[in-house]
């Protein structure tokens, strides 16, 4: 038996390997949880950076002259109606790939359309209402003239503002990192006082922001509640001696559970490397895909008479598929960031029931989408 395999992944200046590490995944994952004897074709479309009209030229390729048997692709939100539309009349399975920066909507939902995020969204919502009833209730919201472009924003904003919270200064900082010292966030913080501070940002710039704050008298003085991409372990190698960080994630590679201390050993066996975030939702992937093959070799493209509500155990804990047909964790995980001798850890500390999520996506659902249109960390 063999299954053909259809994917169409970005490239990413930030992550260059992001292809090669969701692959890994994805392989180790099927080789691991078929039952059975089963061969894979894997046919690889790079899709630049999945904002254009591209990813829809592509997908029309695979159904029509490679005729896969099930298509991944990791898209921007503002081409997934189109793609959602194609595969819904053609009945063929889809499964969307992304970190989950946007909010999605009814238009994105086929039974026959997979959406598989990291969920950033949601727990930036689960970050601001955290923030606002364990740590205080005066925010400043630092952010990178890139990150900053994305849903997650708006979520934790609105979450931090409903619990009572006030955000007394917006930072964004400037296209051109490079050449800033990030003097003026830290005037404005010391100048403003606030029980918390948020921090979006990642890659290289976040490691600046980590240094100087770092080498400030904030340091340790006030806490940082950070997206998840900027205390990314494998990024982040030296120590900033930076003081009181913590994230909240819908992952932790720390986490005591059985499902994720087998899958670093089975990955660093494998790969010779730590898995980053691409190679768990490579793994997550093919996993989730597993529970659609039959015996016969053959993919159930009907996601939604599949999956719903069935939990999933993956790394991350259990997860499972709601009325979009996006996955849902069963809970998020705050993590501190810490240096241990030789590398940075998101070392869990506890973790946190989410508030109710379906709710959460009725209540965004006319919220416009603005801003970058590549999917986020694709540059």
């Amino acid at each position: 038996m063999k299954l053909k395999i259809g994917i169409m992944l970005p490239k990413s200046d930030m992550y260059p390997t992001l292809a090669m590490d969701f692959l890994n995944g994805l392989k180790l994952a099927l080789k691991k949880h078929i039952p059975f004897t089963m061969k894979f074709k894997y046919i690889i479309e790079n899709i630049g950076h999945a904002a254009d009209d591209l990813p829809l030229k592509t997908a029309e390729k695979l159904l029509l002259q490679e005729n896969v048997d099930v298509t991944i692709s990791f898209c921007s939100i503002f081409r997934l109606k189109e793609l959602v539309t194609l595969f819904d009349g053609y009945k063929k399975p889809l499964i969307h790939i992304d970190l989950g920066a946007n909010i999605l909507k009814k238009e994105h939902y086929s039974p026959y359309v997979l959406h598989h995020t990291l969920n950033l969204w949601q727990s930036a919502y689960t970050t601001g209402v955290y923030a606002a009833n364990k740590i205080g209730k005066k925010a400043v919201f630092a952010s990178s003239f890139y990150d900053g472009g994305y849903q997650h924003t708006y979520a934790l904003a609105k979450a931090f503002e409903n619990e009572g919270g006030t955000i007394l200064k917006y930072y964004v900082a400037p296209s051109d990192y490079k050449n800033e010292t990030f003097d003026s966030l830290i005037d404005t913080i010391n100048t403003l006082e606030p029980d918390v501070i948020f921090t979006l940002f990642s890659y290289n710039e976040g490691k600046k922001v980590f240094n100087a704050l770092a080498n400030s008298k904030i340091n340790g003085a006030i806490p940082i509640l950070a997206f998840p991409a900027m205390t990314d372990e494998t990024i982040n190698t030296e120590d900033y001696n930076i003081e009181n960080v913590q994230s909240i994630a819908s992952w932790a590679f720390d986490a005591p559970l059985e499902n994720t201390k087998t899958f670093l050993k089975k990955y660093n066996k494998k790969y010779k490397e730590v898995p980053n975030v691409f190679s768990l939702m490579g793994y997550e992937v093919g996993i989730t895909l597993a529970n659609c093959i039959s015996p016969k070799g053959k993919v159930n493209a009907n996601f939604t008479e599949q999956l719903h509500l069935k939990k999933i155990m993956t790394p991350r804990g259990a997860i499972q598929y709601n009325e979009l047909n996006e996955s849902e964790p069963e809970n998020f995980k705050l993590r501190t960031f810490q240096f241990n001798k030789t590398e940075y850890q998101n070392i869990l500390i506890e973790t946190i029931e989410p508030s109710s999520l379906d709710e959460l996506n009725k209540e965004f659902s006319n919220i416009n989408y603005t801003g970058w249109q590549n999917p986020y960390l694709c540059t």
